[in-house]
């Protein structure tokens, strides 16, 4: 009994020591420097991080991909040139989604805690799920694909 209180007191005590001793003086973040807000607004107009010089055309980090300013990262796929809309529509003849309506309703405005929340008109499907028609079961303009 006497040896479970020495050992329970000393695991106290050990917890209680490691939590005591916090970074030293070396460790901590400087109080100088600049602001989160002055960070961010530099990242955002394109500037290096301080003490970084800027970066060249040729130069660029492994860690971070370069982008050029307008160019797009990937070519945009047209559906056109790829045969894209003909296996959609192959697609949609074969698998015709049944029209679902749609309840319109008016969400009145509330307060969610204590934030108002202003009014809004949503759509409710009148069924949860996407219905499909059975292979050869018929036609349906009105569904949308």
């Amino acid at each position: 009994m006497r040896s479970v209180r020495l050992l329970v007191g000393g695991a106290i005590l050990l917890g209680m020591v490691g939590c005591a001793s916090g970074p030293s003086e070396s460790e901590r973040l400087p109080d100088e420097g600049p602001t989160t807000l002055q960070v961010y607004e530099r990242h955002m107009a394109g500037e290096p991080p301080n003490g970084e010089p800027p970066a060249t055309e040729g130069a660029s980090s492994p860690l971070s991909p370069v982008l050029m300013p307008g160019t797009p990262i990937a070519p945009s796929a047209d559906s056109e040139t790829r045969g894209g809309r003909q296996a959609l529509d192959y697609l949609q003849q074969d698998f015709q989604r049944v029209p679902n309506p749609e309840i319109l309703g008016y969400v009145y405005p509330h307060l969610a805690g204590d934030l108002p929340v202003p009014g809004y008109y949503t759509a409710f499907p009148l069924r949860a799920e996407t219905p499909y028609a059975e292979p050869g079961e018929g036609f349906y303009p009105g569904a949308a694909p």
